[in-house]
């Protein structure tokens, strides 16, 4: 079992961002009143096909270090109690300009073990563009705070296709972050998501800002950067050392049911996948508020199982996809996928053309 913790507080709303957040705290008792609520009710729904130990806890958001440190840490505690966590993989979410030393000391003492830094870049620039509230030296001195507080397993995040932004930018923020000391790199292309202020902007005309032969010379060049220096593609957008491939994240792309936490969080029991409602006032309300997104026939569960698993580098294997000949064979005969030993995964060109291979499985 898995546990995704969604913290929807904000210092700004980033105006790429299509998450569900606030930009404001002033909830945030309430909240956390109402989180613990959810947390010690919550696992009497647990699945037959879910029991079993809890491998990971991911505190996302949002920006769960905007909020004041303790607020996670005793909510985690809960966490860390109810489900007996001894070992696992731990992450906490920061950015850089809510992020010091204290904080990343108390997220250590209370068992966090993975950090993930929204980093974005390393040039000032493309942080102004995409209208991050921190500075490249705020963001090598948030490293160097995690490691300072003993945190290893530290992953950074980039955002690349973004305008005005050169490729060979791209390469040296990676090389850059891991000098520092990263360990896990995901790679993001910059997209329009509805309701943002990006998308009043641009609209739908971000490739009249950003050649797509260049966002997609981006993408392939820092795939192949990253696995020069030692960082495995292990996913569409995710590259790690040996070891550090993210543990929470791939149980989403196996398909793994977890629990969900917090306003605006999804998550998948029962095979039922289900959200909490948008909305912190009502999350306080009744944080038990669940509204059903889809409910899984045996089917739909396989067919999900082969589109998450093209994600992964892995891919699907021979036995899942004999039960689909005719959409593997369509897919090589394009060059979108390819026959490897654990069975078969999307080429370098269906990594391009992804999300037409996925719908053959929908």
């Amino acid at each position: 079992m898995h546990i995704y913790v969604h913290i929807p507080f904000c210092a700004r709303k980033c105006p790429y961002c299509g998450f569900y957040s606030v930009a404001h705290c002033n909830e945030a008792a309430g909240y956390f009143k109402a989180l613990d609520k959810e947390i010690l009710e919550q696992p009497v729904i647990c699945s037959a096909e879910a029991e079993g130990d809890v491998e990971t806890v991911y505190f996302g958001g949002g920006t769960p270090s905007f909020v004041d440190a303790s607020y996670v840490c005793n909510a985690f505690r809960k966490i860390r109690h109810l489900f007996s966590l001894e070992e696992g993989e731990f992450t906490i979410e920061v950015n850089p300009n809510s992020f010091d030393a204290d904080k990343a000391r108390k997220y250590r003492e209370a068992g966090f073990n993975r950090i993930s830094i929204g980093v974005q870049s390393l040039h000032d620039d493309v942080l102004q563009t995409l209208g991050r509230l921190h500075d490249r030296q705020e963001a090598l001195d948030a490293i160097e705070c995690a490691k300072s507080a003993g945190f290893t397993n530290i992953s950074c995040d980039l955002i690349l296709g973004v305008p005005g932004q050169r490729e060979e930018d791209l390469y040296e923020d990676a090389q850059i972050l891991i000098d520092a000391g990263a360990k896990h790199i995901s790679m993001y292309s910059l997209m329009i998501e509805e309701g943002t202020v990006f998308e009043q902007r641009y609209g739908d005309r971000l490739d009249e800002y950003v050649d797509p032969d260049l966002e997609r010379r981006m993408y392939h060049g820092l795939r192949s950067f990253l696995e020069s220096r030692g960082l495995i593609p292990y996913e569409i957008s995710n590259c790690a050392f040996p070891g550090y491939e993210s543990r929470h994240n791939l149980s989403y792309w196996q398909g793994r049911e977890y629990y969900a936490f917090g306003a605006g969080a999804h998550g998948y029991l029962n095979s039922e996948r289900f959200a909490h409602p948008e909305d912190i006032g009502e999350y306080i309300k009744d944080p038990m508020k669940r509204i059903t997104e889809e409910v899984l026939t045996e089917e739909d569960k396989r067919k999900e199982k082969c589109m998450l698993a093209l994600r992964t580098s892995a891919g699907i294997c021979r036995e899942s996809a004999k039960q689909y000949d005719a959409i593997i064979s369509k897919n090589m005969e394009l060059g979108y996928l390819e026959e490897c030993n654990t069975g078969f995964r999307l080429t370098s060109k269906g990594l391009d053309f992804a999300n037409q291979v996925f719908m053959d499985f929908v």
